[in-house]
């Protein structure tokens, strides 16, 4: 995935994850999610950073973990993994003032390409509470379960919306 000229103009760059991008990765992704959970501890528990810091070493094993830098400060985080029939592990981490510049629609894009270029469905999992679900619908994703607290939503390049 690339950015595109206007993007990296107003300072945005992707990189590679390394290591010591965890104590950068736990901060935005509390920032994206604590509010869910504290909202409906009933669905998810507790907020707990080790369940963060797991996640963070399952992602090193995927196929794409990159991170979303302004002017050098890390803003985001974004990964998923190809596999033989599908691409899942789909996702996109963005604090507040990377949002709304059209990096989300820019993700989805290189992915929902991929997926046809290779001819995989898409699988992702969003919590119920999160507005990310509208811009997943409006990108051609369908409701395809309801898990505890999530969806799990299936683009299929075959069946176009």
């Amino acid at each position: 995935m690339m950015l595109p000229p206007n993007l990296i103009q107003q300072g945005f760059s992707i990189e590679n994850v390394v290591a010591d991008d965890l104590p950068s990765y736990i901060q935005v992704i509390r920032v994206c999610f604590k509010k869910y959970v504290d909202e409906n501890h009933d669905l998810y528990g507790v907020w707990v950073d080790e369940n963060v810091v797991n996640e963070f070493n399952d992602k090193t094993e995927r196929t794409f973990f990159r991170k979303l830098l302004l002017d050098h400060e890390t803003v985001g985080f974004f990964a998923y993994d190809v596999k033989d029939d599908k691409i899942d592990g789909v996702s996109i981490n963005l604090i507040e003032k990377a949002r709304n510049n059209g990096i989300g629609s820019l993700y989805l894009t290189h992915i929902i390409t991929l997926a046809g270029e290779q001819g995989k469905p898409i699988f992702l999992e969003v919590m119920k509470a999160n507005p990310a679900v509208h811009l997943y619908t409006r990108f051609g994703f369908k409701h395809h379960e309801d898990l505890l607290g999530f969806y799990q939503m299936l683009y299929n390049p075959a069946i176009p919306f």
